[in-house]
């Protein structure tokens, strides 16, 4: 094995290979991963309902526009379904003609995949991007902000890692590690490119972030010299020993710019994220606080230390639900993701990979004989690698048939009127009433998608 460098704490080297991942692959970053607005529209929906209940009693500012800032911007679909719903809604125009939403990313490559979002495009006029830091909005006026939001961001920006032992604090310390043999070019040349973050050289071999290998040490840390280090202190001592504990230090930062930016009578900032809700949450021991996507490498976050530091900037309301919760409080309903319905099937955890794949087409396919979108667009769905031929040829049939104004994603929210609508189809997939009623009853599990709100 080669290091990539030496030691350091995680915020480093994780946001270090996290500008590289997303300065190297740009939009094919959606190959890795999904989030819950890549393809679907009911969190953007309501959003947009929020928004409008919201402004459309409530004088805009004089001779100006509601702004509404978007940081960490995906492939656009937010951005372009909040408006979209919010044109729709507005139909005495109080609200849609005087918005004007500016999508910010530090990443070119994705800007370019936003600004060629056919569904954004509808809006020209209302939107436009700038390349910049969530950390780093220095570039805006303070107080000149309406509304601000942020999707699956906190977790790529830079989290410091800190264990308790016996009254004492210790930090996470990563390295990065290649095999010798996996070094593109020359190693010494690749080193420095890496190290430089030279990312025209870079993407030339961009699967090397697949491979890799991180080592972990932890070492004796003064919280005194921590960012509000006495929030810190506080929150710490109900940390239980031995159990590594985010630090969303990177999130501390967009907080507090946001607070900056926000103008009078704003309707404040909106965060989704993947992580602890609670500080029982916290304390399980077992559940994990970081997860590698394609070699991104993102931390869970720390839902109450941020409540807290958000508190202290002066934000004098701060809200944490679960994500399900916000959707379905606007659709007046109880909803399931559709990955958490397939996973309460009674077979799939003994199935191969390639036969969940199937049972995921047959739901999606089941769900759609009532469900329709407001949007078209059609659900690619390729076969895994690996694949037999016979399940390969099944699983491009499913595909093929499944509807375009269906349920746009995997990664997307159905509502309990719709799965037991569907029932019939449902129970030829093996699906029981019980199972249905698991996926709409179970609790949450220690990590989970949690909706924050600073106002």
């Amino acid at each position: 094995m080669v290091a990539l460098g030496e030691f350091k704490p995680s915020d480093y080297w994780a946001t270090h290979v996290n500008s590289i991942f997303y300065g190297i692959k740009g939009p094919e970053i959606h190959n890795h991963f999904q989030t819950y607005v890549s393809l679907d529209y009911r969190l953007a929906h309501a959003l947009a309902n929020d928004f409008y209940a919201q402004a459309k009693n409530q004088q805009r500012p004089e001779n100006d526009k509601w702004r509404v800032q978007e940081w960490g911007v995906g492939n656009g679909n937010l951005a372009a379904c909040f408006l979209s719903r919010l044109r729709e809604i507005d139909s005495d125009e109080e609200v849609y003609p005087h918005v004007y939403y500016i999508l910010c990313d530090e990443s070119e490559e994705i800007l370019k995949g936003v600004r060629a979002n056919p569904r954004l495009q509808e809006h020209a006029g209302k939107f436009s991007t700038v390349r910049v830091h969530a950390e780093h909005l220095d570039c805006f006026r303070p107080h000149s902000v309406a509304k601000i939001i942020t999707n699956e961001i906190w977790d790529d920006l830079a989290t410091k890692v800190l264990l308790k032992h016996q009254g004492l604090y210790y930090e996470e310390y990563l390295c990065p590690f290649l095999k010798a043999g996996a070094l593109p070019g020359g190693s010494d040349a690749f080193l420095e490119q890496f190290q430089n973050k030279d990312l025209e050289k870079l993407a030339e071999h961009p699967n090397f972030l697949d491979t890799i290998y991180w080592e972990r040490d932890f070492q004796r840390v003064n919280l005194d010299d921590w960012p509000f280090a006495e929030i810190l202190k506080a929150h710490a001592e109900e940390f239980k020993d031995e159990i590594p504990m985010p630090i969303n230090t990177g999130a501390f930062a967009a907080i507090k710019k946001a607070k900056e930016l926000l103008g009078p009578g704003n309707f404040g900032y909106t965060s989704f994220d993947y992580g602890m809700k609670e500080v029982k949450d916290l304390n399980q021991e077992g559940r994990p606080y970081f997860n590698l996507y394609g070699g991104q490498y993102t931390f869970m976050v720390n839902f109450p230390l941020l409540e807290n530091i958000g508190r202290s900037l002066g934000f004098t309301e701060v809200t944490r639900e679960y994500q399900n919760q916000f959707v379905g409080r606007d659709l007046e309903a109880e909803v399931v993701s559709l990955v958490d319905l397939v996973q309460n099937h009674p077979q799939v955890a003994s199935m191969a990979p390639w036969d969940r794949d199937i049972l995921m087409l047959g739901t999606l396919n089941a769900l759609n004989t009532v469900y329709r979108s407001p949007y078209s667009g059609k659900l690619n769905y390729p076969a895994m690698e690996g694949t037999p031929k016979k399940q390969r040829k099944q699983i491009a049939q499913l595909a093929k048939n499944l509807s375009s104004r269906g349920v746009p994603d995997t990664v997307a929210y159905v509502t309990r009127e719709e799965v037991l609508a569907s029932l019939k189809p449902l129970r030829k997939l093996g699906y029981r009433e019980k199972d249905i009623q698991s996926a709409f009853q179970s609790p949450a599990p220690p990590v989970s998608f949690v909706h924050i709100q600073f106002s």
